[in-house]
């Protein structure tokens, strides 16, 4: 039986993590055990045995990594290169989360993961070096880059699919962004993803988003009429930001094609469910 250690599970992918894995396999790691090193962190290895980690745990405010990028280094760089360390002194392998941002602006179509990593900002300049820490580190690992996530509970603090639809209930038009590209990537899928990648003995790197490609703006009209509210939504200027993120965070799973991994559907698809049970959850609740 493959033991499976996620960090980070209070977030939203460590929550969709947490759901995935059968509760015989799962165990849960303490990222602040680790941020020291030493004897803490060799025992909470020695306590779990576990043969994957799944790291969920980052920091992902990319406009505050502007203001404090020592904060943002502990959490994407140290962290990982501490926790790879661990894993490849262990025999573990390491699935470590990552981002499409790492690509830069150098495309306007979308990246695969042979493109060279060119980052515009603090926070995605500090999610390369990660990776690279925990290719230097010799453990085995899995690098995924994902982007756009959503999910989680309505309730969570950067629930954006929620926000979209309490402010929409509140007005008859807003605008939305038309100049920055993604993949809106629903949590659920990228869990089965991940999971499916240890199974099938994956390594290395790999782009892991959703099918397609949306604006802010083509996300923000999706949320709207699936949430069926009659509020208008209308084409919008960027908003101002301090970190100056790419316009082009698309990607394309060609590794994943390649390999016949591919389990991540079309953004609409997974959105479509994710807010039916937002708005299921939300009767429920009264």
């Amino acid at each position: 039986m493959t033991i499976l250690a996620v960090t980070g599970w209070g977030g939203m992918l460590g929550q969709a993590m947490t759901r995935e894995i059968p509760p015989a396999q799962l165990r849960l790691l303490d990222w602040r055990l680790l941020e020291g090193g030493g004897a803490a962190a060799c025992e909470a290895f020695a306590v779990l045995q576990p043969d994957w980690v799944i790291h969920c745990a980052a920091h992902t405010d990319v406009e505050q990594a502007e203001r404090d990028p020592d904060t943002d280094y502990r959490a994407n760089v140290a962290l990982p290169a501490r926790l790879a360390e661990l894993c490849a002194q262990a025999g573990a392998g390491l699935v470590h989360v990552s981002s499409t941002g790492c690509y830069g602006a150098w495309k306007d179509t979308p990246y695969v993961e042979t493109d060279r990593g060119q980052p515009t900002t603090v926070h995605h300049r500090h999610k390369l070096a990660g990776e690279q820490a925990v290719r230097q580190s010799g453990c085995r690992h899995i690098i995924v880059r994902t982007g756009w996530l959503f999910g989680g509970d309505a309730a969570g603090p950067k629930n954006f699919v929620w926000k979209r639809i309490i402010e929409a209930r509140q007005t008859a038009q807003m605008a939305s962004d038309t100049s920055q590209r993604g993949v809106p990537t629903n949590c659920t899928d990228l869990a089965r993803q991940i999971v499916h990648l240890i199974e099938a003995g994956g390594q290395g790197l790999y782009n892991a988003t959703a099918g397609g490609s949306a604006s802010r703006y083509d996300y923000v009209a999706e949320i709207v009429r699936l949430a069926q509210i009659e509020c208008r939504v209308v084409p919008g200027p960027a908003f101002p930001r301090l970190a100056p993120v790419s316009p082009n965070e698309t990607a394309i799973n060609q590794r994943l094609d390649d390999e016949g991994m591919n389990l991540m559907r079309d953004w609409r698809d997974g959105l479509a469910d994710y807010v039916a049970d937002l708005l299921e959850a939300e009767r429920c609740n009264g």
